[in-house]
């Protein structure tokens, strides 16, 4: 009986070691899945991609000095590389003057917060700019429409050049223009301003005849980078 007893007894001492032990372990094993999961989790978060941002556009134009904003999140450093790519400061704010192609990659290497080293490309879209149509008192839509004026309108009128459906500023100023008259020669006029001449000239229109006001020269505030085509004329219809 006594002998019963002790096997008994032992054999229950062996059987509580053993769950000891299987509890040991499960409580290693839920620690270390816990830290490979935390490591994943930062791992994740480390390795987001680089931002980029384009300001005002979606596209970079051609012979114009694009402004372009960068960012690598939970990076120790970065450098962004690309044809044309100009680095302002360090707060990620550059400058991409695109050459030919109609595409320019734009290369992100960084070097993140684990230690480990990461290349990215990021590639935009490349457009040309259209060429700027001239305006007349504010009013202009290119050389393949008409206006409709009365030749008082056109009595010290302003002269100027826009460019439709673009958000960079480029301070275009009209320095010169010519101005083709019936039955006159061409007037050269220097400015955005119809001269005294012009306007001796236009009171002598008759209805249907027609103005056109063409090689308009512009000046760029800023850079000298810029790439415009010719500014499109003014072709005008006087009525009344």
């Amino acid at each position: 009986m006594k002998r019963l007893v002790l096997f008994l007894s032992l054999l229950f001492l062996l059987q509580s070691c053993k769950s000891s032990y299987s509890r040991t372990e499960l409580l290693k094993e839920n620690k270390a899945l816990k830290e490979r999961i935390k490591k994943l989790e930062t791992a994740d978060t480390v390795n987001k991609e680089a931002a980029l941002e384009l300001k005002k556009m979606n596209v970079v134009f051609r012979g114009v000095s694009n402004p372009i904003y960068i960012s690598k999140p939970n990076a120790v450093s970065f450098e962004a590389t690309a044809f044309g790519l100009r680095k302002l400061d360090s707060l990620g704010n550059y400058i991409l003057s695109p050459g030919t192609g109609k595409t320019v990659d734009i290369t992100i290497k960084s070097k993140l917060k684990n230690g480990d080293s990461l290349i990215e490309t990021k590639t935009l879209r490349i457009k040309d700019i259209s060429a700027p149509i001239g305006t007349i008192n504010g009013i202009g839509c290119g050389s393949k429409c008409e206006l409709k004026l009365k030749k008082e309108d056109l009595t010290n009128s302003v002269i100027n050049a826009e460019m439709k459906n673009f958000l960079h500023d480029l301070g275009m100023k009209v320095i010169s223009f010519k101005v083709k008259m019936p039955h006159f020669k061409t007037l050269e006029i220097n400015g955005n301003k119809m001269n005294v001449r012009a306007n001796d000239l236009f009171t002598l229109l008759q209805p249907n005849d027609s103005v056109i006001i063409f090689d308009i020269k512009i000046r760029l505030s800023g850079s000298s980078r810029y790439r415009l085509k010719g500014v499109a004329p003014i072709v005008i219809k006087i009525i009344e």
